[in-house]
């Protein structure tokens, strides 16, 4: 196909992309959200991990057309690729970031490409293009969250993800020549695309859809709308878990949201750097709702960026976002909601049922991921006990030092555990059951 019949094909869809886009009100933000429309996603890629093989692998079986849109680009085999691609007849444009030193950090790459035969353009300095797809012969968009930096792919967690939709391929190759050609506007919708400028209504209507778990990743935290929908789903009972790498750009408003009974761990800078952005919706097992695209949380990503990301409830895919959301959380250090706030110590309970059984010390309000510590008197010495916890779930916790234990000599006995860090929020109890009688207490879990 011809350059000139590819944009003429092109602009016809853009023009009607516009008109439908004209017709497109933005999705509702509010509990109980309508889920938004999703696509058909055939592979996902999980970084470091796998690698980027694919996406070398993708190019050089491309027949007809290749476009890429990317903010970074310095990775000398994708680039001998293109060219190899470009040397073979294949129609190659390369869209490059140019804001933010990107025509210095993108200069390299450029100037090699367009030696070879690749028609390379920078974007205009006004608007960040931070979008990260490759679109191979009109028919397979790979849309990822990671940069295509060599030297970044052993230490960086990210996603990528094989788009094979005809709707979102006519959308996304409509935007693409609209950007090349720099005639920048809003990206064309179709399925379950989310692009920027003017995703935050998407986004948030998406976490507003969570009814019981919402697993989230992303390298920024410094948009009021997101961090607003993440406390709200905590404060209907969601059990919402976010993991970050530790920045104190961030803080504040990690801090807020841990104080709002949201779960964040943060990870070091020996950790995997988790520079992924995405949302996993009530994914269990396969199940579930996925955003992974390149919108950071901020103001700048969401609502002036040029940004595309994914909604798919593709079952791979939430697999393999669930699975390594929950490695990166396990790993992190969790950002507690506040001090532990003990039972005075020196004011015994009176026992449950009127025999010699008190609690003498007890923690009533812990965060997920703190140990917790009870203390109980038995009128017996040397007694035998037992405690056991009932979580919010209503499930019996298995944590290790719960369970049998022996008073002192005189009536004393004291049990240590953690409270888990996946734990859902709300109350929950703990029961002591000795010889001499029982008692139990409530707590908060935060």
């Amino acid at each position: 196909m011809t350059r000139w019949t590819r944009y003429t094909s092109r602009s016809v869809k853009l023009a009607l992309g516009f008109v439908a886009l004209a017709g497109v009100a933005p999705a509702a933000a509010h509990a109980g959200g309508v889920r938004q429309g999703t696509s058909p996603v055939s592979s996902v890629w999980s970084e470091p991990q796998d690698g980027y093989g694919f996406l070398d692998s993708a190019i050089e079986k491309a027949r007809s057309s290749i476009d890429v849109s990317i903010y970074e680009l310095s990775d000398p085999t994708l680039e001998r690729a293109l060219l190899a691609s470009a040397g073979a007849g294949v129609d190659v444009e390369v869209l490059l970031n140019a804001a933010y030193s990107g025509t210095t950090v993108n200069g390299p790459a450029a100037a090699l490409l367009a030696k070879g035969g690749v028609h390379v353009r920078f974007a205009a300095s006004t608007q960040i293009f931070h979008a990260k797809y490759v679109l191979i012969d009109d028919r397979t968009a790979y849309i990822g969250t990671g940069n295509l930096v060599a030297t970044d792919y052993p230490t960086t967690r990210d996603f990528w993800v094989a788009d094979v939709s005809p709707a979102d391929i006519a959308a996304i190759r409509t935007t693409f020549a609209a950007d090349f050609a720099g005639r920048v506007s809003l990206g064309v919708p179709a399925d379950g695309l989310v692009w920027s400028p003017g995703s935050t209504s998407k986004l948030v209507s998406l976490i507003a859809s969570a009814r019981s778990t919402l697993d989230v990743e992303n390298e920024e935290m410094d948009s009021t709308p997101i961090e607003a929908a993440l406390t709200s789903a905590a404060l209907r009972g969601v059990n919402v878990e976010v993991a970050m790498s530790a920045d104190s750009s961030w803080n504040s408003a990690l801090e807020k949201l841990a104080s709002d009974g949201v779960h964040v761990r943060e990870l070091g800078a020996s950790q995997l750097y988790i520079h992924a952005k995405v949302i996993c919706v009530d994914c269990t097992g396969s199940s579930g709702t996925v955003f992974i695209g390149s919108e950071n949380f901020s103001t700048s990503s969401l609502s002036y960026n040029r940004e595309l990301g994914i909604i798919t409830t593709a079952a791979s895919t939430v697999g393999a976002v669930k699975r390594a959301v929950i490695a990166d959380f396990a790993s992190g250090t969790a950002l507690h909601r506040s001090a532990t706030a003990p039972v005075n110590s020196g004011t015994p309970t009176t026992p449950a049922n009127g025999k010699g059984i008190s609690i003498t010390a007890f923690v009533t309000s812990i965060a997920p991921g703190a140990e917790d510590d009870l203390s109980a008197h038995s009128s017996k010495p040397g007694d035998s006990c037992s405690l056991s916890v009932r979580l919010p779930s209503g499930y019996m916790s298995e944590s290790k030092g719960l369970g049998a234990a022996s008073a002192d000599g005189a009536g004393n006995v004291t049990w240590r555990w953690e409270i888990g860090p996946s734990t859902r929020a709300g109350t929950a109890t703990a029961s002591v059951s000795c010889q001499a009688g029982s008692n139990e207490r409530d707590f908060t879990i935060t």
